[in-house]
């Protein structure tokens, strides 16, 4: 047989380095994201995070919303997760959005590697490459940084666990307890969890098809998965804890778990992104998420992947295809499986699940399955390049897509005619959509019709060709995904502190955040008023600012915040008691306005009666003299007179740590009107002193004439254990590489 003429080692990873760096040059500028989740959440956390850690403090607790809220439990922060801490050194907006795109590189690095153990050739690695590390599944996501950061070891997962099957070295057995440890620290869990289940059942498959069976591999894998999770064991312990106190302790509802499936009309997205137009631009017809919806991998490893599904077909006829094709049914099922349960709500599957198979349960959006889909079509496009032929077959197929492509391509060129007769706007958006796919069509019909034979040694340059041409395409459907501005505006707090909150109610903080400001179809709506989203105050924007409200826009958030919420956004406006009781003193209106309540409010108080929480008492509750306490056994007496028990001198709020200064008169509680939370400990004059969970969300500690001062602090009973395990398991991991062999023992046969 003639020798393949191949393009020179990594040639593929540069051009994808290349790309990105094309792609996102304005981050070269200075610039950073600034749409949806970085503004409201990210740049916010980490930025009050390294605040804290600035004062000496652990970034433990945020004071700032929810009535005070768990911070680095708060899993998406991902404050352990090492490729996060150039942040704490480097503007925090700036480093933030660069190593977003690092995560892209290290996705394709990842499929280079892994592809490369499968044994493709180099084009079909720098197809899987260039196909998942640029796929619009993560870059129309990039602003949900904790996903990108997840789904970039996804590959290298696959890479490692398929050395422990296959090779049974050590040193692969190390590496994938470094990739569990680093995806499960990388703060996105329902990516995770799909990441290390289709790694579970990858190496099942593997294993299956390995002579002689040896089930041991699998305890190893687990073993190996188990060591992982022990490194990242902190992070786990404190998101397990505010799990289960959370509203999704019980999983999610109905309603929220099929949220975002994925509609059987947009299989279109896997050919034209932007058929119905592009949020960056305004065009986007669609009354959905624009990136939640995103699927592209290119035009080339899309046809490519369908190649490899017919080349199996066809070599399963004569009993003979390339090595590359050994894997295509388990990605092809993959690819089916994943694609129907993004579907969600559109098919009976998805809901049966959810009611009879845990963790179905356990998040919403199931287009976010697509992960797999994407994945599995990455690798098919890979293994589809041994398909790729010069039969007339081959031709006469090229020809045909080459007509249809140019077809789209004229189309796309007959939109700014139809716009000027006067045609509407819709029309122009579908045109307009077919013109890039028309375009690369077009090129690649004609490069296919000059193929030479791989022996040739022009054969390398086309393959070149080929790979620029992937890159040009996956460029081009990013334009306008991810906004950006110069990192110098301000982050700094623009306001002083102060005491009471605010409140947003629902309907308002929908109407600014989504109609307003963070339009999903229309990205440079907020971009364009900047200056109003700085000030807007939206949670978790607040931080920045210093501003305290009762607004939590974390993911989980503590159950009994939640119930109180909800009670607030039932009640009718003229019930004062249930924002006196949350230290709220002013709402805001749908047009952004903060209208004060004129009511008095404090954020502790001392109070001499108390009540159980119940709905017979409810009637009879008034915040400012009765506390409301959840524990039958807490409230076994109650002062004759309903007044306060005596005046608060000073509060001092240093975030993991609030101390109350008190002059007591009578016996009664002290009412802190902050979030009720496992870990919380409190003395009074230095006596530990138990914390009862008061008003539906809060605290409440008892007192007694002399007491004067009560100190809570925020001490997590999981953070000893927790930091004891991860630095037991991350010793094991460095014990397990130095003791690693590079040397791969005797390797099972095929089947």
């Amino acid at each position: 047989m003639s020798k393949t003429q191949e393009l020179a080692p990594r040639i593929p990873l540069a051009i994808l380095a290349i790309t990105l760096l094309i792609t996102f040059f304005r981050l070269l500028l200075g610039e950073v994201f600034v749409w949806g989740l970085p503004t409201l959440q990210f740049y916010p956390w980490r930025l009050y995070a390294l605040d804290l850690l600035g004062s000496g403090q652990l970034p433990l607790w945020n004071p700032y919303n929810g009535a005070g809220a768990p911070l680095f439990a708060n899993y998406q922060t991902a404050l352990l997760y090492p490729l996060n801490w150039p942040s704490f050194v480097l503007p925090v907006a700036w480093s933030m959005s660069v190593i977003a795109v690092l995560h892209l590189f290290i996705a394709g690095w990842g499929m280079w590697t892994f592809t490369g153990r499968l044994g493709y050739g180099t084009l079909g690695r720098g197809l899987s490459a260039l196909g998942f590390g640029m796929t619009s599944y993560l870059i129309a996501r990039m602003g949900t940084f904790p996903i990108i950061s997840a789904a970039a070891w996804l590959p290298w997962l696959m890479w490692a666990a398929h050395g422990v099957i296959r090779e049974r070295r050590r040193i692969d057995a190390a590496w994938l307890a470094t990739f569990t440890a680093l995806l499960l620290l990388a703060g996105h869990a329902q990516t995770a969890w799909y990441s290390l289940l289709l790694t579970g059942i990858y190496a099942l498959w593997l294993l299956l098809r390995t002579r002689p069976l040896r089930w041991q591999s699998l305890l190893v894998l687990a073993a190996v998965l188990l060591l992982g999770a022990g490194i990242a064991g902190v992070q786990l312990a404190a998101t397990g804890e505010l799990l289960q106190q959370s509203q999704r302790a019980t999983g999610v509802d109905y309603d929220l778990a099929m949220n975002f499936s994925y509609s059987p009309l947009k299989i279109f997205n896997f050919i034209a992104p932007n058929l119905i137009g592009n949020p960056g631009n305004g065009s986007y017809l669609g009354n959905d998420v624009f990136f939640e919806d995103a699927v592209y991998i290119g035009l080339i490893p899309l046809v490519s992947a369908i190649a490899a599904v017919i080349g199996w077909i066809r070599g399963q006829r004569v009993k003979t295809y390339p090595a590359a094709f050994a894997a295509v049914p388990f990605w092809l099922v993959i690819v089916i499986f994943a694609f129907i349960l993004a579907l969600g709500r559109n098919t009976p599957i998805f809901p049966f699940l959810y009611d009879h198979v845990p963790t179905f349960g356990m998040f919403q959006a199931p287009v976010r399955w697509h992960l797999w889909t994407v994945f599995g079509l990455c690798l098919l496009a890979g293994a589809g390049v041994e398909a790729w032929g010069r039969s007339r077959s081959a031709k006469r197929w090229a020809g045909r897509l080459t007509a249809a492509s140019v077809a789209a391509l004229l189309a796309g060129v007959l939109a700014p005619i139809a716009f000027e007769a006067g045609h509407s706007g819709q029309l122009v958006t579908l045109l307009r959509g077919l013109f890039p796919l028309g375009l690369i069509g077009t090129a690649a019909g004609l490069l296919s019709t000059v193929q030479p034979e791989r022996s040739k040694a022009r054969y390398a340059r086309w393959s070149l060709a080929v790979l620029f041409l992937v890159a040009a395409d996956l460029g081009w459907a990013t334009v306008g995904l991810n906004p950006t501005l110069p990192a110098s505006y301000s982050m700094a707090p623009r306001s002083e502190a102060t005491e009471a909150r605010a409140y947003w109610p629902d309907d308002a903080e929908e109407h600014v955040k989504f109609d307003v400001l963070f339009q999903p179809g229309n990205y440079g709506a907020a971009v364009g008023q900047w200056d109003t989203v700085k000030a807007s105050d939206l949670p978790d924007l607040n931080i920045l600012d210093r501003l305290p409200l009762l607004n939590n826009f974390d993911p989980l958030r503590v159950g009994h915040y939640e119930t109180l919420t909800r009670a607030i956004e039932a009640a009718a406006v003229d019930d004062e008691r249930l924002f006196v009781a949350a230290n709220v003193d002013s709402v805001y209106t749908a047009d952004g306005a903060r209208q004060s309540l004129d009511i008095d409010t404090a954020r502790a108080w001392l109070v001499s009666d108390c009540l159980l929480n119940d709905e017979a008492n409810l009637a009879d509750w008034n915040p400012r003299t009765t506390v409301l306490l959840e524990a039958e056994q807490a409230c076994v007496e109650s002062s004759e007179e309903s007044s306060p028990a005596g005046t608060v001198l000073a509060l001092e709020d240093r975030a993991n740590e609030v101390v109350v200064s008190v002059e007591v008169e009578r016996p009664g509680w002290l009412v802190l009107a902050d979030t009720f939370y496992p870990g919380w400990k409190a003395d009074v004059n230095g006596a530990p002193a138990t914390i009862e969970r008061a008003n539906i969300a809060f605290r409440a500690v008892a007192v007694t004439p002399g007491a004067r001062t009560v100190r809570f602090v925020y001490q997590p009973d999981w953070l000893t254990p927790a930091a004891f395990i991860s630095l037991v398991s991350l010793l094991g991991l460095l014990v397990l590489f130095r003791s690693s062999g590079r040397t791969p023992v005797k390797q099972p046969s095929d089947l």
